[in-house]
């Protein structure tokens, strides 16, 4: 063998062996695939922080020189914030998870668990400071050097500076408040408080105290000017404080004051300066029901001017005497009556929510005067324009609540009410939402009874429709539920309420609701194109939409799945400039407040959503993070976007996931995940993790798996049919064309909507060789009368008008809701059966999976159920040990059957209940 021969064969040799040390992906490595989290700029626009964690274990806070690329990593960082200088980072330090670990498992006392710490990294220098014991902490938004944070000092005699004495000595373990200048290294510490607020724009801090002996509670509000270092007591009783709130420049101040001793305490509001607070009595507060006053349950707020402050009324909770029966004498009983508003679920799980119900009121600081805003008769109000303006809108539901548990729709009676005055104004009658112009000149709704998009003059209350006379639908096309369409909804507003920004499927309309106007459609190309434009809101501040400049919008091809930038002047109509396209998915950029650098993320199936930075010119986009290398080391996969036609000649898409590097002739067994739509996803990166309810893409590509997701379409009162139409048809079709799909070894895999889906497709068809179904509904006439225990809601609504689609009662339509429940054809089920149904569904009664369990048990089929204690209708995100053997059981079940691995102990012989505690039976 010559030379060269003998180098070609050992550059083959090699680049067979690397890629035969390539892993498949299993369920340990979940552990410690890495995401990021939270990721923020400094408002200077020179740095990137975000959390950097694992799957299970440690994380660490990652701070980021957006110019260098260099980085810093602090440990177990989280929660980070960054001064409004852009000086500094404050954040939490978890302990070790092997700490937190081993005090769980020794049942450690609360107050000898491990504690966070605070850290505080100065970004000029690099320094680092770490205070231990530390609950809370917070900073003014647009502040300067100081933060506040709360902990707990132990110790007998340690002196401190106090506001109302000198020095004191302190209890053994004293709750303090510690003010810091991290820069200097000046701190100023408070005892014996409850609560501090920061003043959005000054280093200016309210606080309030709260000192107890053994007969008297007195409490302060206290006021730190941390550039002066002036300190002063506002206020000093005996009572308690609840709710201190300071105004955006720290001049004003609001808080709740009781004289009462009891549990339950009756509230005064009180308002004014740092210089001088005053009471706001109850008979002061303009059409405040009778024997209404100030709630502690109600937040106290500031308009973004300072110049109003908004709290909660309520009518005072009753301190009820205790009686003296024995538990067995008591009466516990609920009443369920057919005029409820509400299903007595329902109220159960709003009880604690209704408790604590109030009702928005505001005090005018420049007029000196309180107003009652919302009541029992119009309960529901949303404050615009961060308070500034003269309005907000309330919304009155309460004629149509009771019907909504089968209608599925909620809407309402739409009202101004005047800021000034209280006057109320009736809007519009049921509809969904109104959006208000920021000036407060005009609103516009969606009237869900004819389409078309009215304008609202909300001084006169004159209506004007803007939409009436344009042929392009502006609810949503694809909409295909026994129900309303919604509409695709607002991007935005002009200055000065002079136009209104609205999309259609695919384009942006330019609104005048003066109506002088006639409608422009401001993106020339996206309905020719199939290109969907979207606003992006870069400035999360921003009042309204700025014309006469570019814009960025979403640009997304529904056809291709090819995603991107463009830029565009809403003031124009023209075909929109691409800044950047491509096969993947661009996340919402974030632009740093005081400077041109915008932040963004890009995926694909291959590629993790790290983040780049550019400016807002679209200039060297550079690429900040690189979150989990160790991917290279792991077989992956690829994924293409597929198209047929059902069985109703309808043209439909998927996607089709596929093992890395796949060998010439051989056959690979599939499994077919589905919902509804899903083929717009075609560019979403999967990180590898255990399994909530369904199955994880790359994990299955990695063990050699195809796994097919087809797009559903559906005819009303035919949900089952619809399904096999669309997901047989598309398997049918890859048989077809691709000879590695291993047409005797393909599976099902649902959950919910799903997982009701594959049980009805198993009792059509024999195709599959196994199926996986979470929490399916099994038995709709069951199901149709069952309640929604997470909202207390009946389930009506969701049979007759939303995605159960049959479009009828049980009584008009029976034979439908018997034809679309695999219940009652449990006995034509052949293919091997795996469920997930969890014991505290919230959403689909637990009990339907067990009738359809027990049925096929009944009839000798294959049929297995997890359910995991206490679990909700998908695994809990924090449920780490569940979400795993999930992934372990699904995956040995799928094993079996498409692989033909070794049957596990738990199927072939059950796990008996006594065995619980200790045998997996994997």
């Amino acid at each position: 063998m010559n030379r060269k021969l003998r180098v070609s064969a050992f550059l083959l040799l090699t680049a067979g062996t690397l890629f035969a040390q390539k892993k498949s992906i299993t369920v340990d490595d979940f552990d410690n695939w890495r995401y990021i989290q939270k990721p923020q700029l400094s408002d200077d626009g020179n740095y990137l922080v975000y959390e950097y964690n694992t799957g299970d274990g440690d994380g660490a806070l990652v701070i980021t020189n957006t110019t260098t690329g260099v980085s810093d990593t602090i440990a177990r960082g989280a929660d980070a914030t960054i001064s409004g200088n852009s000086a500094f980072v404050a954040f939490g330090i978890k302990p070790p998870i092997a700490l937190r670990r081993k005090s769980e498992t020794a049942k450690w006392k609360k107050d000898k668990q491990p504690k966070d710490s605070l850290g505080i990294y100065i970004l000029k220098t690099g320094d680092l400071k770490k205070y231990p014991n530390v609950s809370s902490f917070s900073l003014p938004s647009e502040g300067g050097d100081w933060l506040a944070y709360k902990t707990v000092m132990d110790g007998e005699a340690k002196k401190v500076k106090d506001t109302a004495k000198a020095s004191e000595k302190k209890s053994k373990k004293d709750t303090l408040v510690v003010v810091r200048n991290p820069l200097r290294g000046d701190s100023i510490l408070f005892n014996h408080t409850k609560s501090f607020s920061w003043a959005v724009k000054k280093n200016r801090l309210l606080l309030g105290a709260e000192e107890k002996d053994s007969t008297v509670t007195t409490s302060a509000v206290l006021y730190f000017d941390a550039d002066s270092g002036k300190t002063d007591t506002l206020f000093k009783r005996e009572g308690s404080v609840a709710k201190i709130s300071f105004g955006p420049s720290g001049e004003k101040v609001g808080f709740l004051f009781s004289e009462d001793t009891t549990k339950i305490k009756k509230y005064a509001l009180y308002a004014g300066t740092t210089k001088d607070v005053k009471s706001i009595t109850d008979d002061a507060i303009k059409n405040l029901p009778q024997d209404w006053g100030a709630s502690e349950n109600g937040n106290v707020f500031f308009s973004k001017d300072g110049k109003r402050m908004f709290f909660g009324t309520a009518f005072p909770e009753k301190d009820h005497p205790k009686d003296t029966l024995l538990n067995n004498e008591r009466v516990s009983v609920d009443i369920w009556a057919w005029t409820d508003k509400q299903l007595q679920p329902q109220q159960k799980v709003n009880l604690g929510k209704d408790k604590k119900k109030t009702y928005l009121a505001v005090y005018n600081f420049e007029a000196g005067t309180a107003i009652q805003l919302a009541d029992s008769t119009l309960p529901e109000v949303t404050v615009l324009d961060h308070g500034r303006g003269k309005y907000v809108l309330a919304e009155d539901g309460d004629a149509y609540q009771r019907a909504s548990s089968w209608t599925g729709l909620w809407i309402g009676d739409i009202y101004t009410v005047n800021l000034e005055t209280g006057a109320r104004k009736l809007l519009v009658k049921e509809q969904n939402r109104m959006w208000v112009g920021p000036s407060q000149h005009y609103g516009v709704f969606y009237n869900r009874k004819d389409s078309v998009y009215y304008a609202v003059d909300l001084k006169n209350n004159t209506q004007r429709a803007l939409t009436d006379n344009l042929k392009v639908p502006f609810y949503n096309e694809r909409h295909d539920t026994p129900s309303e369409p919604r509409p695709y909804g607002v991007a935005g507003w002009a200055k000065d309420d002079k136009a209104v920004f609205v999309y259609d499927r695919y384009d942006i309309w330019r609104l005048d609701p003066s109506g002088k106007k006639k409608p422009l459609r401001i993106t020339a190309n996206g309905r020719e194109t199939s290109t969907v434009y979207r606003y992006i809101q870069l400035d999360r501040e921003e009042d309204f939409i700025e014309t006469g400049k570019k814009v960025w919008l979403f640009a997304f091809e529904e056809k291709t799945k090819k995603d991107g930038y463009a830029f565009a002047d809403l003031n124009r109509s023209g075909i929109p400039e691409k800044i950047v396209t491509g096969d993947y998915t661009f996340g919402s950029p974030r632009k740093a407040k005081h400077a041109d650098k915008v932040f963004f993320t890009r995926e694909s199936f291959t590629e993790y959503p790290d983040i780049w930075i550019t400016s807002i010119k679209w200039k060297g986009p550079k690429k900040l993070t690189a979150a989990n290398p160790q991917q290279k080391d792991f077989k992956w996969g690829s994924v293409s976007l597929v198209e047929w036609e059902n069985y109703n000649d309808v043209p439909l898409q998927g996607l089709l996931y596929k093992p890395e590097n796949m060998e010439p002739g051989k056959k690979y067994p599939m499994v077919v995940y589905y919902y509804e739509l899903n083929s717009d996803t075609y560019h979403r990166h999967f990180v590898p993790a255990p399994s909530r309810s369904t199955v994880n893409k790359p994990f299955y590509t990695s063990n050699d798996y195809l796994v097919f997701v087809p797009d559903i379409v559906y005819k009303e009162g035919y949900p089952g049919q619809s399904a096999y139409d669309c997901i047989v048809s598309g398997v049918e079709k890859l048989i077809s064309d691709y000879d590695y799909v291993d047409d005797s070894r393909i599976a099902l895999q649902g959950q919910s909507w799903g997982g009701y889906q594959t049980a009805y497709l198993i009792t059509r068809t024999d195709m599959f060789a196994a199926a996986m179904a979470g929490a399916p509904v099994s038995n709709m006439t069951s199901a149709y009368g069952g309640i929604r225990w997470q909202t207390g809601m009946s389930r009506m609504f969701q049979y007759e008008h939303t995605q159960s689609r049959i479009g009828g009662t049980l009584w008009d339509k029976l034979d439908l809701y018997l034809e679309n429940s695999p219940l009652f054809y449990a006995n034509k089920v052949n293919t091997p059966l795996l469920m997930m149904h969890n014991d505290n569904d919230g959403a689909v009664p637990w009990y339907q999976g067990i009738e359809y369990f027990v049925a096929l048990r009944r009839l000798d089929k294959p049929v297995w159920m997890l359910s995991y204690n206490g679990e909700p209708h998908n695994l809990k995100g924090s449920s780490w040990g569940n979400r795993k053997d999930l992934s372990t059981r699904m995956m040995q079940f799928f094993d079996h059957y498409l692989k033909g691995a070794k049957m596990p102990e738990w199927m072939e012989k059950g796990r008996p209940a006594i065995q619980k505690e200790y045998n997996k039976a994997y």
